[in-house]
């Protein structure tokens, strides 16, 4: 009868020795495992830190930039002057319907005259005897003769060189072409004996010549 009283307190007392033990060990494990999970955070704290917050630009001052003005006055205009003004020889800007005396009081050349007569489509009052030499009693015989010797004149057909006065009036010249041939072959001696700018005036009749040079 004492014994058994004995052994259920004894049992007993082991029990509770026993649940101590494994409370102490459980929290001993709840430690451990606080550590550790401090540790993993401390270690990803390290690997990863937090980016640094960018500085912001910093503001560009203006500068106030000073700006001259100069005012240039306009140079006066010299009056009695023109950049437009045609040189002598240029008969573009002249107005149609002139005669050759016109273009010779106005101081343009014989070969302005020709330019004038061609550029308004030769016109018959340049060239009254129509034999294709335009202005030939108004400039001198020098000049026409100069621009017209060797050169062919436009639709007319002239001779063979070498011929006399006798040798057109013969073909059917008129003096007019007769004058013409004359220029033509450089005003040859053969056609005005007396050397006085008038050839064949002893072929041709005086009405004839006086008609062709004193119009």
């Amino acid at each position: 009868m004492n014994g058994e009283p004995y052994s259920r307190t004894h049992c007993h007392r082991l029990n509770q020795h026993g649940n101590a033990t494994l409370a102490a060990l459980g929290g001993v494990a709840v430690g451990v495992i606080l550590v550790l999970l401090t540790w993993l955070v401390v270690l990803m704290t390290k690997d990863d830190p937090a980016p640094a917050p960018q500085s912001a630009p910093a503001a560009v001052a203006s500068v106030p930039v000073s700006v001259t003005t100069r005012t240039v006055a306009p140079k006066p205009a010299v009056k009695g002057t023109s950049n437009s003004a045609p040189a002598v020889g240029d008969v573009r800007s002249l107005p149609g319907g002139l005669f050759c005396r016109d273009l010779n009081a106005k101081g343009y050349s014989y070969v302005a005259a020709i330019d004038y007569w061609r550029l308004h489509g030769q016109p018959n009052q340049m060239d009254a005897d129509r034999n294709g030499i335009p202005c030939e009693t108004v400039y001198s015989r020098s000049d026409v003769a100069a621009y017209w010797n060797g050169r062919e004149v436009s639709g007319v057909v002239f001779w063979s060189s070498g011929l006399f006065c006798r040798d057109l009036a013969a073909r059917g010249a008129s003096y007019a072409e007769a004058v013409r041939y004359w220029w033509y072959y450089g005003m040859p001696d053969r056609m005005d004996a007396d050397k006085n700018g008038i050839p064949c005036e002893t072929v041709y009749s005086s009405a004839n010549v006086n008609a062709f040079w004193y119009p």
